[in-house]
């Protein structure tokens, strides 16, 4: 490839990407004040975590989630990707090693059954196979909350998350809360979580995958940000876990405005 075409894609990349992200703030901000508040979550008694991959779901709400289920919520997580690539070489391993990693997590978290797709790393697509097995956990727990990433974070089994809770939503008659949070891309948050007597747990969830903790510094990834969160607060605790939260309708219309770009 020449550097003159390969020059052209990286520029309309950046066009494409920046048009995205600036549509991004512009739809959050018409819909939310900037300025974060603290989610009530004593009425959350049911939740429905999707996590692309065994440990989103403890770097990006596990705090929260902890603290949710000290409070009596019952709660379920699917686990959409097995962590590998592809079928060749040590897939039977990595995919049992990454299970029981999960499931040491749960406990942790205090959650209760989780769900295992076993869809490839960056594979995964809203097929008809993944719709309507969410679409069937929805119908059977009816959650009073569901937890996703967002649209814009920077992986692609992340962003085809809110992608396939948007659509298996769209044939859910009943309402609920959605709240994205955040994994490699931070969002503009509208409500914050005090995880400051929870983190130690929301830790040793993120160590219970530990053949993710290996390669990367995921506990310094997570104690960061958390802090940050909460510094930027303005308010005296720790550590707080930061999310978009939107209605199930809203949640939706966000998928079909973001179908432009």
């Amino acid at each position: 490839m020449s550097n003159s075409f390969y020059n052209l894609l990286v520029r309309l990349y950046q066009k494409r990407r920046d048009r995205l992200i600036g549509n991004c703030y512009y739809f959050l901000n018409s819909l939310n004040s900037i300025a974060p508040s603290m989610i009530n979550l004593d009425e959350v008694k049911k939740v429905l975590v999707l996590a692309p991959h065994p440990d989103d779901e403890a770097i990006g709400c596990g705090g929260t989630l902890r603290r949710l289920t000290e409070n009596g919520c019952c709660g379920e997580t699917v686990f959409l990707t097995n962590g590998k690539k592809d079928k060749f070489g040590d897939y039977e391993e990595i995919t049992r090693v990454r299970r029981n990693e999960a499931l040491n997590s749960a406990k942790e978290l205090g959650m209760g059954k989780s769900h295992f797709l076993d869809y490839y790393d960056r594979r995964l697509k809203p097929d008809k196979d993944v719709l309507e097995f969410v679409l069937s956990l929805l119908k059977e727990l009816n959650p009073d909350m569901v937890f996703s990433p967002f649209f814009l974070d920077n992986h692609p089994d992340h962003n085809e998350t809110a992608k396939i809770l948007a659509l298996a939503s769209t044939h859910y008659r009943k309402d609920f809360i959605c709240c994205c949070y955040e994994l490699w891309s931070t969002l503009t948050p509208n409500y914050l979580v005090d995880i400051s007597p929870f983190f130690d747990k929301k830790v040793a969830a993120i160590q219970s995958h530990k053949s993710q903790a290996s390669e990367t510094d995921f506990v310094g990834l997570a104690e960061g940000l958390n802090r940050y969160r909460a510094i930027s607060s303005g308010q005296p605790f720790r550590y707080a876990e930061a999310f978009f939260v939107t209605s199930k309708k809203d949640f939706i219309k966000m998928s079909n405005q973001f179908k432009k770009y």
